[in-house]
C-alpha cells in the first residue's frame, strides 16, 4: 500500500475522477454560459461575431452562418450562400432586369441594421415598376482591392449590368500589404506597386491550414456564440492592449491626433496627418487598381460608378473639410478614368437637418433609406441604364 494506505491505481483513479469533474463542471459552465448568451444578446460586450469561411475561387474569407452584431443595438443577419450579408439570388437573370451589384466594406455589408433595411434592398423599390435587381457584396475591411476581386467573381456569376464601387474612407490604406495585412483576421489578398502592369502586385492569402485540429476548433466556432465573443475578445485584446480604442474613435474615423514617430499611418488617420510619401503611396496603389477595375468592367461591357461615404457627422457639420478626406483626390482619379463619382453628401445632410441621424457606428436606416433614394435619382436621371 503507498502513503495514506491507497494504492497507486486508486491514486491515478482519484485523479481521473477530479479531472472528469473538472471537466463536466466546465462543460456545464460553458453550455449555460451559451444558453444566456443566445437568450440575452444584449449582454453580449459592443461587437460583431459570427463565422467565416474560405472562399477559394475569391482567395478570401467571406460570411458562413449566423452574423451577430451588438454595438448600438442587436442585430441578427443570416450570410446567403455567396457568404455575404444579402437575400439569396438566382444567377439566371430575370427577363428585362436591370442587375446592380455594390461592392464594398462594412457599408455593404451593413451589420448595424437588418437586411431588408438597407440601401440595396430598399433601391429596387423605389425603382418600380422597372425591375431592378440590386445585390451586396461587401465585408469589412475590404478596399479598393479586395472589392474589386469580388466584382471579377460576382459581376459574370450575375450576369450584373452596372458595379458600384462604394469607397470609403480607409479604403486606401486598406489596399496596402504593409499597413493592413496585420490588422485582420480574415484572409485576404492585399497589393503593393510593382512597375510591371497594371502598376501593382497582388499578395495572395493563404488559405488557413487544415488540420484535425483546426477544422475541430472551426467547427465548435461556427456553432457556438461563447467561442466566438472570446476569440474576438482575445484578438482585441491581442491587437490593442488592455486599453481598446473607443468605438466613438473609430465612427469618427480617427482625430485629428498626432502619431507616434516613426509609426505607420492606420487606414483610419485623415490624410493631412499622412507624410506626402505616404499619401502619394496609398493613393497611386488606389487609382492603378481602380484604373485595372475599369478596365475590366469594360471588357465585360459592364458600368462602373464610384459612391463616395463622407467621414460622419463631422464632415457633414463642416468640422471636418473636403481637405482633411481623400474626396479631392477621388474626384480627380475618377474625373482622369472616365468613372461616374456619386457623392450623397447633399442628401445625407438634408435628412441631418430634418432632424434623423444618419450616421450611428455606420449608417442607421434612416441613412440607408437616403443613400437609396439618391441612387434611384441618380438612375432615373441617367435614363435608368446607369450613371451620370
Amino acid at each position: 500500500m503507498g502513503a495514506g494506505g491507497r494504492s497507486p491505481a486508486s491514486r491515478v483513479r482519484g485523479v481521473l475522477g477530479g479531472l472528469a469533474l473538472a471537466a463536466g463542471s466546465l462543460l456545464l459552465a460553458g453550455a449555460a454560459a451559451e444558453v444566456v448568451l443566445r437568450a440575452f444578446p444584449a449582454l453580449i460586450p459592443p461587437g460583431v461575431y459570427g463565422a467565416g469561411r474560405f472562399d477559394p475561387g475569391l482567395g478570401m474569407h467571406v460570411r458562413a452562418g449566423e452574423v451577430l452584431y451588438t454595438r448600438s443595438g442587436v442585430v441578427r443577419k443570416q450570410a446567403n450562400a455567396d457568404g455575404f450579408l444579402d437575400v439569396p439570388h438566382q444567377a439566371a437573370r430575370p427577363p428585362g432586369s436591370f442587375r446592380i451589384g455594390f461592392f464594398g466594406d462594412s457599408y455593404v455589408e451593413a451589420n448595424q441594421v437588418p437586411t431588408d433595411v438597407t440601401f440595396f434592398r430598399l433601391l429596387p423599390r423605389l425603382m418600380e415598376p422597372r425591375a431592378v435587381e440590386s445585390f451586396g457584396f461587401g465585408l469589412s475591411g475590404w478596399g479598393t482591392l479586395q472589392a474589386f476581386r469580388a466584382f471579377e467573381r460576382m459581376a459574370p456569376r450575375y450576369d450584373l449590368d452596372l458595379a458600384v464601387y462604394v469607397f470609403v474612407e480607409n479604403d486606401p490604406g486598406d489596399n496596402a500589404l504593409a499597413l493592413s495585412a496585420h490588422r485582420h483576421d480574415a484572409a485576404m489578398p492585399y497589393a503593393e506597386l510593382d512597375d510591371a502592369p497594371p502598376g501593382y502586385r497582388v499578395v495572395e492569402a493563404q488559405p488557413p491550414a487544415g488540420p484535425l485540429w483546426f477544422r475541430a476548433a472551426k467547427a465548435v466556432q461556427e456553432r457556438s456564440l461563447l467561442a466566438q465573443v472570446v476569440w474576438v475578445r482575445l484578438r482585441l485584446l491581442q491587437q490593442e492592449g488592455l486599453r481598446p480604442r473607443a468605438r466613438a474613435e473609430e465612427k469618427a474615423m480617427r482625430e485629428r491626433a498626432p502619431r507616434r514617430p516613426g509609426s505607420k499611418p492606420d487606414p483610419n488617420d485623415i490624410p493631412t496627418s499622412w507624410s506626402k510619401r505616404e499619401r502619394g503611396e496609398v493613393l497611386l496603389l488606389a487609382e492603378r487598381i481602380l484604373a485595372d477595375w475599369q478596365r475590366s468592367a469594360n471588357a465585360g461591357g459592364r458600368g462602373l460608378a464610384v459612391l463616395y461615404v463622407p467621414r460622419g457627422n463631422d464632415m457633414l457639420t463642416g468640422l471636418l473639410t473636403e481637405q482633411e478626406s481623400w474626396l479631392p483626390w477621388l474626384r480627380g482619379a475618377c474625373a482622369k478614368l472616365g468613372i461616374p463619382l456619386l457623392d450623397p453628401r447633399t442628401a445625407l445632410r438634408a435628412r441631418m437637418e430634418a432632424g434623423d441621424p444618419v450616421f450611428d457606428d455606420h449608417w442607421t436606416p434612416a441613412g440607408h433609406e437616403t443613400i437609396a433614394h439618391f441612387l434611384a435619382e441618380e438612375l432615373v436621371s441617367s435614363g435608368g441604364d446607369g450613371v451620370n
